[in-house]
Formats: C-alpha cells, sequence, structure tokens
C-alpha cells in the first residue's frame, strides 16, 4: 500500500493534483491533506461519502478480487420461533384492533 506521502506535491499548499483515490480527474490538496473537493471535466464537486479513506496505487489494483471460498457460516442464526412469533403478534392485533372497533361503536 502506498503512504499518503507519495502523493504530495512539492509545488506548496493548495493545489489541484491527480486523484489518488482514482474516482475522479483531480483532487484539492491542502498542503496537509486531500480534501473532499473534486474536480472532474473541469466541473468541481464535493466527493460523496462513503470513499476510500486512504489512497491507493493505481499499481496495487491488478484485477478483480478473489471469491472466499473458506468464509464460516453466518454469525447469527435466525431462530425457528420468529414465524410463531409474527403469528401471535399479528392475532394480538387484530384482537385488539375487534376491541377497539366494539368499544367505538357499542
Amino acid at each position: 500500500m502506498t503512504n499518503k506521502g507519495d502523493y504530495q506535491s512539492d509545488k506548496g499548499s493548495g493545489n489541484w493534483e491527480p486523484d489518488p483515490y482514482h474516482r475522479h480527474d483531480q483532487r484539492w490538496w491542502s498542503g496537509n491533506r486531500w480534501s473532499e473537493k473534486v474536480r472532474s471535466n473541469e466541473e468541481t464537486r464535493i466527493d460523496p461519502p462513503g470513499v476510500i479513506t486512504n489512497p491507493v496505487h493505481r499499481d496495487s489494483q491488478t484485477g478483480p478480487a478473489e471469491p472466499i471460498l473458506d468464509s464460516p457460516l453466518p454469525m447469527r442464526h435466525i431462530s425457528r420461533y420468529i414465524p410463531h412469533m409474527l403469528l401471535l403478534g399479528g392475532m394480538i392485533f387484530v384482537a385488539t384492533l375487534c376491541l377497539a372497533l366494539i368499544s367505538v361503536f357499542s
């Protein structure tokens, strides 16, 4: 993985530099850190949240990720009683609704 310092510019503070995240054409380098300000096709905008937090060197991504074949089973298993609880909850809701209607209209 490449360090953030590998992308630093010697031009001083406040420069448009090639985007180290490879999402846009350029990204604003404040002199200390990369900004959320980006430029693509001469249009300046704010990079949406959820981007990779560290720059990625283009050579480190040689192709698609390999599938994980030996992953364990899911950690959470659904209880076999959930359908029963949903049915019981629905019956209680219908009974409450019927009692409310009877008390209002009688």
